[in-house]
């Protein structure tokens, strides 16, 4: 029986370059590098200073942790332990087994037992810690991955996009495989990618089968969400800060618990404020998204790609009254389960009793003819 493969939306794309990227083993492998310097940074630190402990609490008060005895006891191996958690979660790769880096644990050690250095110079001491927080930042982009339950949704990944697009001049070619299904809560048929199967706007996941790596809720759009995605349209998801700071200021949505003065009053922080309302986890049944060798595009550096023209010319939204540029499910936003089928030329309906304003039909990443039964 021949396999129906599926193609990703262009935001999908990003998200799905994204997680392969962080569960990767060159990135894990370049982590275990980036902790190995740190602490030769260290070892040079101990060996140059520890000989000035006796001279500093003889002549300058030293308390026990001012020394580099103290960070050597107690500070020192959370390194250690840090690096020995990051070679292990190598080793389990083997057996199809992920997890979180541990830099949350080892940055705790630090704050408590290395929190000020006064056995270092304060070059040193402000190097050390540079070159600590920028691996931990590191590990965390790997841990954000692997955490359970899955937390990471759209605005996440925009985030991210911004922040990590430079890696990728261009991105892996994807294809979704219809044939293998996972289930929210239960182990994936195979480690890696999933892509919800109906809902566009919905978060993709990183799961695996070595244990631990359930498939969790995806995070997808609530209400309120939609009702911004009306107002910015994708490409204004979540770049539109102006559209949604007007938004969050209006009149009804001024009681909204998540959002406070701070947030209305500042535009810079209008997208996460309409995050942290616009969400909702809910169980799906997903897709897995195959990643094929050695394949690549190009992309026009959006997170939306609405610029892109590597992908396809049908339009990504329509609105309602307009026809039907071509064959295929489409799917709205402004209602939950509304996908449904539409030939080339029909009328898009609008819907009555809608509150969301204008009405937009978009594209469906999923095509396959619902299954009866």
């Amino acid at each position: 029986m021949p396999i129906d493969y599926l193609e990703l939306n262009a935001w999908h794309k990003r998200q799905a370059t994204l997680l392969y990227h962080f569960a990767s083993m060159p990135y894990i492998k370049e982590l275990l590098e980036r902790i190995d310097a740190l602490i030769a940074f260290a070892d040079g630190l101990l060996d140059e200073r520890a000989g000035l402990d006796t001279a500093g609490r003889a002549l300058a008060d030293w308390r026990p942790i001012d020394t580099a005895g103290h960070f050597s006891t107690y500070a020192y191996p959370a390194l250690v332990d840090f690096r020995e958690n990051v070679v292990k979660s190598i080793a389990l790769r083997s057996f199809e087994q992920y997890r979180t880096a541990g830099q949350d644990q080892c940055s705790r050690m630090l704050d408590e037992y290395a929190h000020q250095m006064v056995w270092a110079s304060r070059e040193q001491e402000d190097e050390f810690k540079r070159l600590a927080e920028s691996v931990f930042r590191y590990a965390g982009l790997l841990s954000d991955v692997m955490y359970r339950p899955s937390t990471l949704d759209d605005f996440s990944f925009w985030y991210l996009w911004q922040e990590q697009k430079h890696l990728f001049p261009r991105m892996p070619r994807f294809r979704v495989r219809t044939d293998v299904v996972g289930v929210s809560g239960q182990t994936p048929p195979r480690t890696g990618v999933y892509v919800p199967q109906e809902d566009p706007m919905a978060a993709l996941q990183f799961a695996w089968t070595g244990g631990y790596g359930e498939l969790g809720n995806t995070y997808a759009l609530n209400d309120f969400g939609r009702l911004a995605l009306e107002r910015v349209g994708r490409a204004g998801l979540w770049s539109d800060a102006v559209g949604l700071q007007a938004l969050i200021n209006e009149p009804r949505h001024r009681d909204l618990s998540d959002i406070d003065d701070v947030d209305r009053a500042n535009v810079n922080l209008a997208p996460s404020a309409v995050s942290r309302e616009g969400f909702e986890g809910r169980p799906c049944r997903w897709y897995f998204v195959e990643m094929m060798n050695d394949t690549y595009e190009d992309h026009d550096g959006s997170y939306a790609g609405t610029a892109s023209t590597a992908t396809s010319t049908r339009p990504h939204r329509v609105e309602a009254g307009q026809r039907v540029p071509q064959d295929g499910w489409w799917y709205t936003p402004a209602q939950m389960g509304s996908r449904r089928y539409f030939k080339k030329d029909d009328t898009f309906p609008s819907l009555p009793g809608n509150d969301f304003g204008t009405v937009l039909w978009i594209w469906s990443p999923d095509q396959s003819v619902p299954k009866i039964g």
